[in-house]
Parts: C-alpha cells; sequence; structure tokens
C-alpha cells in the first residue's frame, strides 16, 4: 500500500501531465479540420515533390504525435481513477505492487516492471 502522503505527491504529478497533454492537444485542434484529421495543403501537387514530400512528413508526424498524446492522457485519467477506486500501484497483470521508483518515475504506470517487458 502506498503511503498516502506519496500518493498526493503522485497525484500531483499526473494533474500537472494531464493538464500540460490537454494544453498541448487542444492547440493541436486548431491545426486540424475534423477529428483525427489534420489540413493539409497541396497548393502546387506535382510542381514540387519535395515540398509536398516534406509536408506529408510532417502531417504524419503531427498525426502520430497526436495520437501519443491522446494515449498518454487516457493512461494519467485511468490512473487518476485507480487512485479513487483504492487501486492505484497495483500491477494490472501480475496484481503485485508496483515498485515506488517506478511510480515515481512514471506515475502513469499500470504495470510492474517485469510484466512491461512481457
Amino acid at each position: 500500500m502506498i503511503d498516502p502522503q506519496i500518493q498526493e505527491e503522485l497525484r500531483a504529478k499526473l494533474l500537472e501531465e494531464k493538464q500540460r497533454l490537454e494544453k498541448t492537444l487542444s492547440q493541436t485542434e486548431a491545426n486540424k479540420k475534423t477529428d483525427r484529421e489534420y489540413e493539409t495543403k497541396f497548393p502546387e501537387v506535382d510542381r514540387d515533390e519535395e515540398a509536398n514530400a516534406d509536408e506529408m512528413d510532417m502531417y504524419e508526424n503531427n498525426l502520430a504525435a497526436d495520437e501519443a498524446m491522446k494515449s498518454e492522457l487516457e493512461k494519467v485519467e485511468k490512473a487518476l481513477a485507480s487512485m479513487d477506486k483504492g487501486t492505484y500501484g497495483i500491477c494490472r497483470n501480475c496484481q503485485k505492487e508496483i515498485p515506488l521508483e517506478r511510480l515515481r518515475a512514471y506515475p502513469q504506470a499500470d504495470t510492474c516492471i517485469d510484466c512491461e517487458g512481457k
């Protein structure tokens, strides 16, 4: 069982990370036409293949980063919910306690190191 004071410290880290992710995601929303679709501009398709390739790379990178942030936000929200349920710090696979060092390094961890490696 995690000491309540340490759990509150970890909750504060999670809330800070949640706020950071939400802020970053809200900024990327301005660059999107619809959900999961970044606006691309190909004003001179076939005229400058290098510029088109650069824009496609940027599009793919933005989309991948956006998806990674959404996934991370979901992990943070699940960790906060598990704190409320009293199951925080328990590996979802083997049901053993997740070492405090791991939780301090990555508070949204829901598996122990052994299970993460499997």
